[in-house]
Order: C-alpha cells, then structure tokens, then sequence
C-alpha cells in the first residue's frame, strides 16, 4: 500500500524509469529505413527497447535506497520481476518477427558459419532462457538460493554486454554519434552499478563490520542472533540508523565481497541502533547456518530498506503470522522505548503454544505498552485457554468494527493470508491509506 507522501516520489520513479526505456528507441527511429520495410525496424525497435529494460534491471536490483525508499522493496522487487518478462517478451519477439518476414535471418541460427554479430545474439538469448529457467523453477529444480543468486547477477551480465556488442557490430542503426554517444552512456551507467554493487558497497560493508553478541535457540524453528556495530563512527557522523518495520541483508561466515545476502527484518528497538536482533526462522543454507553462529563472528549488513515502518496514527493494529511478526515487534518495542502510550493491538496467529516467534519478548512489552495482545492458535494443545482458529479474512471483519476511528493496520505475513486481509479490511471499509504491508520474496 502506498502512503500519501510516497505517491508523488513514485510517479516520477516510474516517469523517469520509462524515459529511460524509451530513450534508444527514440534515437533509433531517426536512422530508420523505410526501406527495409515496416516489420524490420519494428523488430529493431522491440530489440532496442527488450534491452533498456534488461540494463535498466541491473539498476532495480542495485538496492540503492534512492530507488527502494520511496516506494518500497515489496514495489521494486515485483517491477524487476514485471519487466524482467516484458524485456523477455521484446527480447525473443525481435529475431522471431526477423525470422517469420525475412526467412534469410533463420542462417544466422547456425554459429558456426554466422557473423560475430549473430554469434553474440544467439548467446545472449542463451544466457537469457537459462536464466528464466533458473528463477522460475529454482525450487523444483532444487537449485540453493545462495547458488541462484550467483547465477543469476552472472547470467544477467552475460545477456547485456553480448546484446551491446550484438547492437555495436550490427551498426545500422548506431551509426551517428549521437546514437553511438547514447549507447556508449548507457554501457558506462551499467558498469557503474556493477561496480557501485560489487566493489564500493563491499567495501563500506567491510569497514562498517559488525559481531554477533547472542544467539538464542526459541520455537522449535527460530533462532534470534543480537549483533553489535563494532565501531558505530564508520557509518559517519550520525551513526547507524533504521526505522522501526525495516529490513536488512545480512552476510555471514563470507567476504562482504561475496555475492550471497539474505534479506531479515530487524526484531528490535531502533532507539537503539547500534545493536539489533533478529528473530530467524529456519529455512534454506543461511538461515540454517544462522544456528552454528557464535559471539564474536562478524557479520555484514547491507541496509536498511523498506517503506513499511511505524504509522503516524492514533492507534495501532498489527497483524501477523508466524516470524512475520519481527518486524511488528521492532515497531512495538521502539513505542517502549519512546514511552508512546498510544493503544495498540496486535492480533498474531501461530499453529500451537510451541511455535510462537518473539512469545517472551512479547509479554515483556504488555506492560510497558498500552497494548493488547490475542493470540489465535490453529493447533494448540488441550490446555490452551486462547482463542483458536486462524487470523483470516473472517476473524478480521468480525473484530474491524470494534476498533476505534483512525486505526492504522500493519500486516505481515504469508502473502496469501496479506492477500486476504487487505481484501477484508477494505471490504469493511477501511481506507487504503489505512492498511500498512509490504511484501518480498527472496527465498
């Protein structure tokens, strides 16, 4: 959900995104020859535009909080998915409409007797169905996500310098110098991301180190590790500093050169920035890994990111699922902190007693909040007194009316049961302003 204040910043993040995109093709209908017919340029076009987009992704996935704060990762993550199809689409629709107007260019298919130029085509448009594959049926194909992240930045760099030296040694339509001017800005601004991604944020990761301070093992499936800023100078003047709802990448055992990070929502106060928790819940190499980690190992943090932090509202409902809830307990304890008595609810579902992520932390903050908490179990054991079932459309419209007037909703958890909720709460009339998620999947 996009707050007020967001929505001019994200009209023109997506003004200048399709400048950006367009941009080549309006340079390229200056050389068009119309005699080489209508279907010819327009697959040159298709082909321009296919390959803005694929450079343009490697700016999207750069995390620069320039682009992410505005709008949110859960916006940014789902373009970078969006375009990546719609720059697929151009993409293969280029040689495609080639090939069924013009059956000659079907020859430059066989790369043993074809040109340079064709040779570079043909790999980029290997490199790029091999990274579909990948993204798509990672999970099927059991491909680990430290692995796919590898590939992926590896197989998305091999899709546009061969697509560039395709354009380059075709030379058609690149032949001004305005035109060669404009390609060669593009190829110096994706060089400069690359390197702003893998060589300077690295090595402002390495001099902002910080160490694990505790790990603790809590439901059956979670571990919460405590990290310190080692010297909180390194971040400059005013020191490290997050919003309450926020997340982090964090990198371990590894050089903050290495290409893995996995994305945590930070579970603590941010009055106290210079040490943090998370609360992780096991689930593929790093979170698992996350339960061997001890005091004094350092760690790597790459952040923060997230749109989804603390409303400025009269009161407060948060609902949650599962380890979902970290980021509602950073909220809450940052409402502790700053002695902020505003009534709050936090409505959190869980299978049973034994599964309850933050369950002590929790109670801690009842009496230093003016907070109410119902927990709602789908599995609980005899003994349990609670209410049971499940935090679903249902259960919410049943509670929407007696909240008071002016209640903001922050929802975290599976997208699914987000889905749901947003649904029922806007079908109960709350305003959209009103309801607070936000939503990415890395793993």
């Amino acid at each position: 959900m996009l707050r007020r204040r967001t929505r001019l910043a994200f009209a023109i993040w997506v003004g200048l995104y399709v400048a950006l995109a367009v941009l080549p093709l309006a340079f390229a209908f200056i050389s068009l020859d119309p005699g080489r017919g209508f279907w010819i340029n327009f697959s040159v076009a298709l082909g321009f535009v296919g390959l803005a987009l694929f450079g343009l992704q490697f700016v999207i996935a750069a995390r620069s909080a320039f682009i992410v704060h505005p709008v949110g990762m859960d916006v940014v993550l789902g373009h970078h998915r969006q375009m990546a199809y719609v720059a697929t689409l151009f993409v293969f629709a280029h040689p495609i409409i080639l090939f069924v107007f013009d059956p000659r260019f079907l020859g430059l298919l066989d790369v043993f007797t074809s040109p340079l130029r064709a040779k570079f085509a043909v790999l980029s448009w290997a490199a790029l169905l091999v990274l579909i594959v990948l993204s798509v049926l990672r999970q099927r194909l059991r491909v680990t996500y430290a692995a796919w992240q590898v590939s992926h930045a590896i197989l998305a760099l091999l899709v546009v310098t061969s697509a560039l030296a395709h354009v380059v040694l075709v030379g058609y339509y690149v032949r001004e110098w305005w035109e060669q001017a404009l390609w060669i800005a593009y190829s110096v601004a994706f060089i400069a991301v690359g390197v702003w991604v893998r060589i300077v944020k690295p090595l402002q990761r390495r001099r902002r180190r910080w160490s694990v301070e505790n790990v603790e093992h809590g439901t059956r499936d979670t571990t919460t590790v405590t990290i310190r800023l080692e010297d909180p100078r390194s971040y400059g003047g005013h020191g490290f500093r997050f919003e309450p709802g926020q997340f982090t990448w964090l990198q371990a055992r590894r050089s903050a050169f290495a290409m893995n990070y996995h994305p945590f929502s930070f579970a603590s106060s941010a009055e106290r920035p210079d040490t943090v928790r998370f609360t992780i819940k096991a689930h593929d190499h790093f979170s698992r890994d996350v339960l061997d980690l001890r005091p004094g190992e350092s760690i790597y943090l790459d952040g923060p990111f997230g749109a989804f932090v603390l409303p400025d509202a009269p009161s407060l409902v948060l609902i949650a699922a599962g380890v979902g809830v970290t980021p509602l307990v950073s909220m809450l304890e940052t409402l502790a902190d700053r002695g902020d008595t505003r009534p709050v609810q936090l409505w959190f579902g869980n299978r049973d007693e034994d599964s309850i992520p933050c369950h002590d932390e929790i109670a801690a903050l009842v009496p230093r909040l003016n907070l109410e908490v119902t927990h709602v179990l789908s599995r609980p054991s005899g003994a349990w007194t609670g209410e049971r079932g499940h935090v679903d459309a249902e259960y919410v419209r049943a509670r929407v009316p007696s909240v008071p007037p002016g209640t903001v909703f922050c929802l975290c958890g599976p997208d699914a049961m987000m889905d749901d909720l947003e649904h029922a709460l806007a079908s109960a009339g709350v305003a959209g302003d009103a309801i607070r998620s936000e939503r990415f999947a890395m793993v």
